[in-house]
């Protein structure tokens, strides 16, 4: 029987593959052929608007060749497919003679088969990250008004976010699945007694703008948040009791983002780049006025490597990582606007050190502090460079080992200190820790479990010497 099947199913891979070629060619020979499209169908639309539509589907109108046609043609498909109201689409072309009869001889009629996806989705399951785990449920509504827009509500709990409440609802703009508009709503309950004693109730609405160009990912935002400082530890200091109380912030917050690693959770090439700027104070509502920026950039190098792993029986398992070097900075400024003591909190100004920040620190363990209870910085640096490389026998899996050396520098600031003296009081002590330890890439974190030796540390500084274990997206 073996021997009577095989020569069939060669004989038809050699039809489809003979027919391939003759649809190339056909399709080489015709491609600069001149044409125009005659009309745009779609199939199997229950709940999408024919005007929506017709947005996404109208660039291909103004094809003048059938190379044209065919690349748009899968483009928008492609494109139908990103706005995920769609489970499949699938693109037919034909003359449009051969259906009506008042057609251009060269036209061409293309034709969307597609299948929508259910519009109601409900997911719960379960996030790691930051050194942080909740538990989340959500119900989203796909396609609410036929316009590919969604609805989202979510609901999260977890051992420092307590609970968090967020509604969302969005649309694309000018029939673009790279473009979105959305307006929010939040409510969140943050027990921050892990590094400071109290917990803080923010409760908002925001509208935002989320795009995509060429040179990478653009978040415009306004936001209206009511926040309060409450719930202090029995032992809270004096500077975290001053903060204690309400405040009302209005900011307009922008992100830019430029990811060019290869892997986000264990890059060995690439660049990856966030700047961020809010100023809080904006049509003078509330009593938060302030301007704040921050940066966050990494590159990656390997060296060596690229040689096929084999297991064995003689089987390709991988392929080797060499060594990468990684190299990371961070750098963080927050200036008031005004003179209310109100104008930044505590939850405003930044937070340095921990397995995710500067290794060898215990989480916000640099930085102005009032006993136990961290202050946050008001301008901040942070740097590491890593050396990584496949354990012995395991190259093949995502472990690796690494050395590692990170610094840091925390400090408050007022506007009226001078740039000589603000630099002096960034570099003239740092913080810094060396140190080796193990990573492993899970599917939805990277796990690191280190052994940090704390070099210097500055006057009030957390140091954590010995094994140090961090869990989340983004290290240092």
């Amino acid at each position: 029987m073996e021997g009577k099947t095989s020569p069939d199913l060669s004989f038809e891979q050699q039809q489809r593959q003979s027919a391939a070629a003759r649809f190339f060619t056909v399709l080489n020979a015709t491609a600069s052929s001149s044409t125009h499209v005659n009309a745009v169908s779609i199939l199997g639309t229950g709940f999408t608007r024919p005007s929506f539509l017709e947005s996404v589907t109208s660039t291909i109108l103004n094809a003048k060749t059938i190379a044209d046609v065919v690349n748009q043609s899968q483009e928008i498909a492609e494109k139908l497919i990103r706005f995920d109201i769609f489970d499949d689409v699938q693109v037919l072309l034909d003359r449009a003679s051969d259906t009506d009869p008042l057609a251009a001889a060269d036209s061409i009629n293309v034709v969307y088969q597609v299948k929508e996806k259910s519009r109601f989705f409900i997911k719960t399951g379960t996030e790691i990250g930051n050194n942080e785990g909740n538990m989340n449920g959500s119900l989203t509504i796909r396609n609410v008004f036929g316009g590919a827009e969604t609805l989202e509500s979510v609901a999260s709990f977890g051992n420092r976010t307590s609970s968090a409440f967020q509604f969302t609802l969005s649309s694309p703009v000018k029939g673009s699945p790279d473009s979105k508009i959305d307006i929010n709503a939040h409510h969140v309950l943050r027990n921050n007694t892990f590094y400071s004693s109290y917990e803080e109730l923010s409760r908002g609405c925001g509208l935002r703008y989320k795009t995509i160009s060429g040179f990478g990912y653009h978040e415009l935002s306004y936001d209206c948040t009511w926040r309060s400082i409450d719930k202090l530890s029995p032992s809270a200091s004096l500077s975290i009791r001053d903060e204690a109380g309400q405040s009302l912030k209005s900011s307009i917050n922008h992100t830019f983002i430029r990811e060019r690693r290869n892997d986000m959770l264990l890059p060995s090439n690439g660049h990856y780049l966030r700047l961020s700027q809010e100023l809080a104070g904006v049509l003078g509502i509330g009593n938060a006025s302030f301007f704040k920026s921050e940066l966050e950039t990494q590159v990656c190098h390997q060296i060596g490597g690229g040689q096929l792993l084999k297991n064995e029986d003689n089987e390709l398992v991988g392929i080797h990582p060499g060594l990468v070097l990684s190299l990371g900075l961070k750098a963080g400024w927050l200036a008031n606007l005004d003179g209310d003591k109100k104008a930044s909190t505590v939850s405003d100004r930044f937070l340095l050190g921990g397995p995710l920040s500067v290794r060898g620190f215990k989480t916000a363990g640099i930085g102005p502090r009032d006993y136990k209870d961290a202050l946050g910085g008001d301008i901040y640096w942070s740097t590491g460079v890593s050396a990584i490389a496949p354990l012995p026998t395991f190259e093949h899996k995502p472990i690796r080992a690494h050395a590692f050396i990170n610094a840091g520098t925390s400090i408050p600031w007022s506007s009226g200190t001078s740039a000589q003296d603000t630099t002096r009081s960034l570099m003239q002590s740092p913080s810094v820790a060396v140190g080796l330890g193990i990573i492993y890439r899970h599917s939805i974190a990277r796990l690191e479990l280190n052994y940090c030796v704390p070099l210097t540390a500055a006057r009030g500084d957390q140091v954590h010497r010995g094994l140090q274990f961090g869990i989340g997206l983004n290290f240092l």
